[in-house]
Parts: C-alpha cells; sequence; structure tokens
C-alpha cells in the first residue's frame, strides 16, 4: 500500500509539472478586438448636438472678434472735425463775436523800412492805426560770384588749381565756408549779367564754372500790426505771422 501511495504522489508531481511546463497554469490573455465599439443611440445624439453647439459659438465670437476690428479702424480713421457728429452732437456753430475776434487775429509784417519815419508814412497810406517796430537782421542780396567747383579731394584741388593758372587765371582764391567750401573762386560781380558773359567766357577757354548769388545780412526796421485783410503793401512786402508775434510785451 505504501508502495502504490507513493507511485500515485509521484504521478501527481508529474502531472503537475507536465501542466506548468505546457501552460496549461498560466491565464489566456485575451487580444484585442478590432471590432468597432457600440455607439448608443443617445450618446451619438448628445455628441452631434455638442458639435453644432461649438460650431455655433465658434461662428458667434468669429463675427464679434470682425466687428470689433471695422469699429477700432473706423474710429482710427475718422477725421477729428466729425466728432461732434460721430457721437450724435451737433457740431457748434461760431457765433459772430468768434468770427469777427478771427478776423482781427491776423497778424503781419511789413517792411523792411529806412527808419521810423519811413514806416510811419506807409502806416498811414495803409491807414494802420497801431502797430510796433521791430529791428531785425535780413538777408539782402549781395554780388554774383562766379567759381570752379570744389574737388573731391587736397589732391585733386591742387591739379584744379594747376590748372587753372596754366590757362592764365592768377586771381584764384579758395573758399572757404558756405554750401560750395572749396571751390575756387574766379570773380566777383554785382550784376548777374556780367558774372554769366564772364562764364561763357571761361567755357571757351575750357572752364566749366558756376555762378552763385551771395546774400549779407544788415539791420532793418520792420513793423507788426494786426488788420481783418492784408494790406495793399504797396513798394513794401509782407507776410502773415502767428497771433503771439503782434502782441504787446
Amino acid at each position: 500500500m505504501k508502495s502504490l501511495f507513493f507511485v500515485v504522489c509521484l504521478l501527481n508531481i508529474l502531472f503537475f509539472f507536465w501542466e506548468f511546463h505546457a501552460g496549461g497554469l498560466t491565464p489566456p490573455v485575451e487580444l484585442p478586438s478590432s471590432l468597432p465599439s457600440l455607439l448608443l443611440v443617445s450618446e451619438r445624439d448628445t455628441a452631434r448636438r455638442g458639435a453644432e453647439i461649438s460650431a455655433y459659438q465658434d461662428r458667434q465670437l468669429a463675427e464679434l472678434q470682425a466687428q470689433q476690428v471695422t469699429d477700432i479702424f473706423q474710429r482710427l480713421t475718422a477725421p477729428q472735425g466729425n466728432a461732434f457728429i460721430m457721437k450724435g452732437q451737433p457740431a457748434p456753430k461760431p457765433t459772430a463775436a468768434t468770427e469777427q475776434q478771427a478776423e482781427r487775429n491776423n497778424c503781419y509784417e511789413a517792411g523792411p523800412f529806412v527808419d521810423q519815419a519811413d514806416a510811419r508814412r506807409w502806416s498811414d497810406a495803409e491807414h494802420i492805426k497801431a502797430f510796433k517796430v521791430v529791428s531785425k537782421e535780413l538777408a539782402m542780396s549781395a554780388d554774383f560770384q562766379v567759381y570752379y567747383p570744389a574737388a573731391k579731394d587736397a589732391e585733386q584741388a591742387r591739379i584744379n588749381k594747376m590748372m587753372l593758372k596754366a590757362k592764365g587765371f592768377t586771381d584764384i582764391w579758395t573758399v572757404m565756408d558756405g554750401e560750395v567750401k572749396g571751390a575756387l573762386s574766379l570773380g566777383v560781380f554785382s550784376d548777374k549779367q556780367r558774372a554769366i558773359v564772364f562764364k561763357a567766357q571761361l567755357a571757351e577757354r575750357g572752364v566749366m564754372a558756376e555762378i552763385r548769388q551771395r546774400t549779407k545780412t544788415r539791420p532793418a526796421l520792420v513793423i507788426r500790426f494786426m488788420q481783418p485783410q492784408s494790406p495793399a503793401a504797396r513798394n513794401i512786402s509782407y507776410v502773415r505771422l502767428p497771433l503771439a508775434d503782434c502782441e504787446t510785451r
């Protein structure tokens, strides 16, 4: 009996190891199914309503943003004079007092005059009752200068001066300031026509010169006054100035 018992136990142990080796004791692995999951009708309807609501909200947001951009652009490009009209308020109309004040707010400067007596004679002829005399520096036409254009560098300037001396020009001097600084002056004339003739003579000798009108400043008297309309300005030039220039200080 003992031998039979041990044989049965041995058979059970061998059977257990055989099952373990064969995979009988390992739980089966479920492979993922390739079939689509089931969707209930209620779930489908809910998803469809959510998509419609989201699309409607997106359209409303896009329209609101477009309207805001349009409003901002219109406010930026609208002229300032239409501010009252845009707000629905009528623009203020100028009153008679405002129009009269605008007529009085015309400041003019006339001159130049030799002295205060000359300014008084002109103001009496123009029926100007009140004015103030101002002394200022005025740029006046002086003469006309014929010159050879400035060179690009010192070496070229030396060559240009040698060329002019070779052609017989001895009265040459370098312009030291102004817009033609570095140019070679060939002559100065009080009359423009004489300067033009001299330039033509230089061209015949192969010298391409230029002409510039020079000015100088001198003290002069001008008067500043207020008047609704511009004066006739007989033999006298005038300019319109800001109102502050006619105020008495």
